[in-house]
């Protein structure tokens, strides 16, 4: 539970910070582009201001429109006074003709490269000149009436720039808010009033990618410190995990010990108090079994010392002797028979030939008897047996140690050889979880590996891998 409560606020808070790293950098790339031509359309404006004094979208457009709105003037009157129907008919076919004198005759591209060239400003820099809405007042308590209104006109012959309005000139492909230079409303007489509002856009291309490659700095900066968050969240979980791991090795250990110790100790000690009683000391036989108790005991006792002294001064070092390792494993295996009783059996079936390697002696015996000792300990069945032969392949021999146990559960095979481990069901069996430990240590001080093969109601084989370059003579 608390393992995946850590999970969550880690996971929780890194998405935050990624959240607000993100949104951080999308505001600052937002207020770049917002900011990047600032000067270039301030200039532009003025400019283009200035290129249509008393005009309308382009030098001469006002007199387009004033035309076109002379002569057809009376009829918009009379059809704005009669027939609603008729006038907005008419007044879509003098909108249509409005707008394609409007871009048929436009000056706009010779005005925009004049104000370019003349300002020294980017060549390459594109605009579009967009007509928005026309507005009539035939009657000022009425309030005006539009000709045409790109919102509502989709009939109009030419191409839209919605959401901007009809496109008169200019070959800029995206107009947004953003590179608007400006929207103007201008209003103009004829018999009456009207209004016409345009709107004027001008970027350079690949703009946002040139926004985006001077804020490279800023991203990489981002990219590298969402990187250091994550290794560190990741080095510091790992770590959690690892301590927390060591801590709860650590206790089951101190648990061991406890009960490992107290219970030979214990033993010791009510023996011994039994001795100082007259009743017990005059009674050979009784101070016969007590000694016998304590013998036990102590032995017991002096083993688990041994077996964590033996893990104490595991080191590089190893003592090698040039040994026979079908006589050594023969010899390791009969004393250990003397532990071994009817109707139990441990067998060894040696190679056929002679297998001179240099070990450390002390070493392998030890490996091995821990072995042997888990084969047994940890045998469940009414009759235990416990195979031991050696076979080759091409490139090593192989030491195999078969047991007809109860066998060990696949997601902990992994996990045998780690210091003090112990699977639960073995809680009731005595030992402190470093005999496979050892083995592992020795084996790897060798130069050998060792695989593992269990099934659960079966039993469980190890194997010890003994390269065969490490062999010195293999005669038959």
């Amino acid at each position: 539970m608390k393992d995946r409560l850590y999970k969550s606020v880690v996971l929780i808070s890194f998405l935050i910070l990624l959240f607000v790293q993100l949104r951080l950098t999308y505001n600052t790339y937002v207020l770049r582009d917002r900011d990047y031509q600032i000067k270039d359309k301030t200039l532009i404006n003025d400019e283009y201001g200035r290129s249509i004094p008393d005009d309308k979208l382009y030098q001469g457009g006002g007199k387009i429109i004033d035309s076109i709105l002379s002569r057809n003037m009376a009829g918009l009157k009379a059809a704005y006074d009669g027939n609603g129907k008729n006038f907005k008919a008419l007044a879509a076919k003098v909108a249509d003709t409005l707008l394609l004198h409007l871009k048929a005759k436009s000056s706009m591209d010779s005005i925009f490269k004049s104000i370019v060239k003349r300002n020294g400003l980017d060549a390459h820099l594109q605009y579009l000149l967009t007509f928005e809405s026309f507005e009539i007042n035939f009657n000022k308590n009425k309030g005006n009436v539009f000709l045409f209104n790109h919102k509502s006109n989709n009939e109009t012959l030419l191409p839209s720039a919605h959401p901007f309005g009809v496109i008169i000139d200019g070959n800029l492909s995206f107009p947004n808010l953003q590179n608007r230079v400006t929207n103007l409303s201008v209003s103009g007489t004829l018999m009456y009033d009207y209004r016409i509002t345009f709107n004027l856009f001008v970027d350079a291309p690949g703009r946002p990618l040139r926004v985006a490659m001077q804020m490279l700095p800023t991203f990489l900066l981002v990219a590298l410190c969402i990187a250091i968050i994550v290794a560190i969240n990741y080095y510091t979980y790992i770590n959690w995990m690892r301590q927390k791991k060591e801590t709860e090795v650590k206790s089951d250990f101190l648990n061991s010990i406890k009960h490992e110790f107290n219970t030979p100790v214990t033993t010791i000690l009510v023996a011994s108090k039994s001795l100082h009683e007259d009743e017990v000391l005059n009674d050979r036989n009784r101070v016969k079994a007590l000694v016998n108790i304590v013998e036990r005991q102590a032995l017991r006792l002096h083993s688990h010392i041994n077996q964590m002294l033996e893990i104490s001064e595991i080191s590089n070092k190893i003592n090698l002797e040039e040994t026979d390792l079908n006589y050594t494993v023969l010899a390791i295996i009969n004393d250990f028979k003397i532990k071994v009783p009817e109707p139990h059996s441990i067998t060894f079936d040696p190679h056929h030939s002679e297998i001179l390697l240099m070990i450390d002696p002390f070493m392998f015996t030890t490996m091995l008897q821990n072995m042997l000792d888990n084969s047994f300990k940890h045998n469940q069945n009414a009759v235990k047996n416990t195979f031991i032969f050696l076979s080759e392949d091409s490139d090593d021999f192989v030491l195999h140690i078969k047991d007809n146990g109860r066998g060990i559960a696949a997601a902990n095979i992994s996990k045998l050889f780690d210091k003090f481990f112990r699977e639960e069901r073995d809680k009731t069996v005595p030992g402190l979880g470093l005999g496979l430990y050892y083995v592992k240590q020795s084996v790897d001080l060798h130069g050998w590996r060792i695989d593992v093969k269990s099934d659960i109601g079966t039993g469980t084989e190890f194997m010890v891998y003994i390269p065969k370059g490490s062999v010195i003579i293999n005669s038959n």
